[in-house]
């Protein structure tokens, strides 16, 4: 069974739409959507933003379902100038920016027993080939970024895309349960001072794309 998360309420409507044979269940208060993606059967919950939400509903999944690979498909904002709004972009590895242990040595970012990044195994990443997506790394914090200067140090020291609330946290958890996971992130905003109202005016048509790219790796997997 395939584990899909997504944070918030649009991606969440998107995501359903391209489900078939839907069916509920409550764990923990949280609605669990079950069904199926071209003919594979998957399990979708949606987290709530920020990354103990996002880690918590991942665990629920794991120990829950007989979960062989956790998709978490949703929007972002552009740190790197090239990308446009509604372009998708795949996570090759997830880093926390806001995770911060630097007076004891530590890079920015890193995290012990698990390292600056965590890395999507290559093997999961084929199924993007021919698939019109950007693939590189994705930074998660737990905060919604405004302004250039916060999307410009986060560029510089992580070489990322794109930023959002909850990949890395997913990551760090199927990591430490050794599950595959993917990150699909459809971009919002640029991040240029404008992202709150550009957020809101685009999360319904990129949550929409991410869903498509959603699909079309289904029909690869």
């Amino acid at each position: 069974m395939i584990g899909i998360i997504v944070a918030e309420e649009k991606e969440l409507l998107e995501v359903k739409k391209i489900i078939n044979n839907l069916r509920e269940k409550y764990i923990y208060e949280k609605k669990f959507y079950i069904g199926s993606i071209e003919e594979k059967e998957v399990v979708l919950v949606k987290s709530n933003v920020g990354k103990v939400n996002s880690a918590r509903v991942t665990q629920i999944l794991i120990d829950n379902f007989d979960i062989e690979l956790v998709i978490n498909v949703g929007t972002a904002g552009s740190v790197d100038n090239s990308l446009e709004i509604g372009d998708v972009v795949v996570a090759t590895e997830l880093v926390q920016y806001d995770f911060d242990v630097t007076p004891f040595g530590r890079k920015l970012g890193e995290i012990e027993n698990i390292g600056e990044s965590i890395k999507v195994d290559e093997k999961f990443l084929k199924l993007f080939d021919n698939i019109n997506v950007r693939k590189g790394i994705i930074a998660s914090g737990d905060k919604f970024i405004v302004n250039r200067e916060d999307k410009d140090n986060i560029r510089n020291i992580f070489k990322a895309l794109a930023i959002e609330m909850e990949g890395a946290s997913i990551a760090q958890v199927c990591f430490l349960d050794k599950i595959p996971f993917l990150v699909i992130r459809s971009i919002t905003d640029k991040l240029d001072g404008s992202s709150k109202i550009d957020f809101e005016k685009f999360l319904e048509s990129s949550s929409k794309n991410a869903a498509n790219i959603l699909k079309e790796i289904l029909k690869k997997y």
